[in-house]
């Protein structure tokens, strides 16, 4: 990475998440953000007014019919049922003790290598390592060392990670302005003498810089998590039972914070501190994270989303009395035959029990699959449609970033779309390619902007992960590659460029070792494999 300029050290308030512009114009350049720039971005708002302009096509399955009453629910009382307000609520003990084990608590130990700028302990490297311009063990998360974490799952967030240790307990480390990290994070930093020559090398916060388990008390006795999903300033956890904790807070596109509802008094919660049971939901399966919206997968195929809709992450919008997006809601999506889900930060994928792959949300730059609207100014898809392209090809993994996507298939073949103007999809289109009109949109000054349709990037391989503005992948033969966006040093390649064309990324902690996982958060990428 290129050196960069002394700044006096950050001041405790909100941190900044490097993100991509969401709309249609034309790509800007990206100056280099501030150590001490803490203020989070608001999401794209996404027009309800253009949301479903052109949308209904032969991919698009007909949306639900009107209700005069919300069914989102199943266990929505009737109007004629009078609840009885004085019935305590089953304790959080108690609901834990009714449930049995449906999942697995991963046991296979990870090296845990980190990369990219850490100016707001994104790396958990400790308090005086903020950058890491190549893959770097974290000696926090040491396998060979008894007295450290010992990790079997990973989740990045915008710039915050969130890990699973072999015991089945959550470790956080990274921003936690608004909870994100679900423990207490307070710190006095020495004070010094003003009129002293400044500390460049101040150390940052050693509660979020440092990996910390997450308190035992904040869970009933014997509570064991199997999952971790991470958003921009929220985390959330699965247990082995079935149920789902969450803390920190969602933010709307107006930049307001709202987590969930007080289950004493019923006032909006604002920010999360500590791991709350959310409610409504049971026998979950899997769990995955937007930037601002959450969603589960049911052992029966169902799939419920709560957090923000702004985008139509719900598949569908909410009016009058039923516009409450901070309790789960049920997703009409592939007739709850769902076996599969992942998330973009802004858009939803959802793999059916006959390998159709189904998308809805956010679709500015085609993210979620959609050709026709591709290119155009906030446009949103506001039911699941399919991709036919990836349909019958037996979809292993999908991910998102913020308007780019990719899926692995059974096979090891590896399909990107979305936007490719800064090289998120990593792809040397041939000159065939450039002029088809049905793969590749051009924007105003004749640059290729937008990859319209699943395309292939040669090799073979097992994982990936788009982040922000950048993607990794994991070769069959466990080799880490990377490309896009790499101001940061979040591409793990020695430097700050931007890269196109996907590249090998070499280092000295990644000798003999065999990578598995990657995750990508906004300026910071973790990698993972067997230790």
């Amino acid at each position: 990475m290129a050196p960069k300029k002394a700044t006096a050290k950050a001041q405790p308030g909100r941190r900044t998440k490097v993100a991509s512009n969401s709309k249609g114009g034309a790509k800007e350049p990206r100056p280099k953000p501030a150590a001490a720039s803490k203020q989070k971005p608001k999401p794209p708002s996404g027009s309800s007014s253009r949301a479903s302009g052109g949308l209904r096509n032969v991919d698009a399955p007909i949306p639900p019919a009107k209700r005069t009453y919300d069914d989102s629910h199943p266990e929505r009382p009737s109007k004629r049922t009078k609840t009885d307000s004085k019935r305590k609520s089953p304790t959080i003990k108690a609901v834990h003790e009714r449930q049995p084990v449906i999942n697995q608590v991963p046991t296979k130990v990870l090296n845990i290598l980190v990369f990219g700028n850490g100016d707001n302990s994104e790396l958990g490297l400790g308090p005086k390592q903020t950058e890491s311009s190549r893959p770097r063990l974290n000696p926090s998360l040491d396998p060979e060392d008894p007295t450290k974490h010992h990790i079997t799952a990973v989740a990045c967030g915008g710039m915050h990670t969130i890990a699973l240790t072999v015991e089945g307990r959550i470790v956080t480390w990274g921003v936690n302005d608004e909870f994100a990290l679900g423990r207490d994070t307070h710190w006095n930093p020495e004070i010094h003498d003003v009129d002293a020559v400044p500390d460049h090398d101040a150390e940052l916060n050693p509660l979020e810089s440092t990996p910390t388990a997450i308190p035992d008390a904040h869970f009933p006795p014997n509570t064991r998590f199997c999952q971790v999903a991470a958003g921009d300033s929220y985390s959330m956890a699965l247990t082995d039972t079935g149920l789902v904790y969450g803390w920190g807070t969602f933010r709307d596109s107006e930049g307001k914070s709202r987590f969930g509802y007080d289950t004493r008094d019923g006032t909006i919660i604002k920010n999360q501190k500590t791991p709350l049971l959310i409610q409504g939901l049971k026998e979950i399966t899997q769990i995955v994270c937007g930037a601002n919206h959450a969603m589960a997968l049911d052992s029966s195929g169902q799939i419920f989303a709560w957090g923000s809709n702004d985008q139509l992450q719900f598949a569908r919008r909410l009016f009058g009395r039923h516009q409450d997006c901070l309790r789960p809601r049920l997703v009409r999506v592939c007739r709850g035959n769902a076996k599969y889900i992942a998330a973009g930060e802004y858009h939803c994928f959802a793999v059916d029990r006959v390998d159709n792959v189904w998308a809805w949300g956010l679709n500015s730059y085609g993210e979620a699959g959609y050709a026709s609207t591709a290119g155009k100014d906030s446009a949103i898809l506001p039911w699941p449609i399919k991709i036919r392209d990836l349909c019958g090809k037996s979809v292993t993994t999908i991910s998102g970033g913020a308007h780019h996507s990719a899926a692995v298939t059974a096979d090891g073949q590896c399909l990107l779309w979305g936007r490719l103007d800064g090289g998120q999809l990593g792809i040397r289109f041939s000159a065939e390619q450039l002029q088809d009109t049905t793969l590749i949109r051009y924007d105003d000054r004749g640059k290729p902007r937008i990859c319209l349709r699943p395309a292939a990037i040669p090799g073979t391989f097992t994982h990936v992960a788009c982040g922000t503005d950048h993607t990794l992948f994991i070769s069959k033969q466990g080799e880490l590659y990377a490309t896009g966006f790499g101001s940061e040093g979040q591409l793990g390649l020695g430097s700050d460029e931007d890269v196109e064309v996907a590249q090998l990324v070499k280092g000295k902690h990644l000798k003999e070792k065999i990578l598995t996982w990657a995750g990508a958060g906004g300026q910071f990428s973790v990698v993972a494999g067997p230790a």
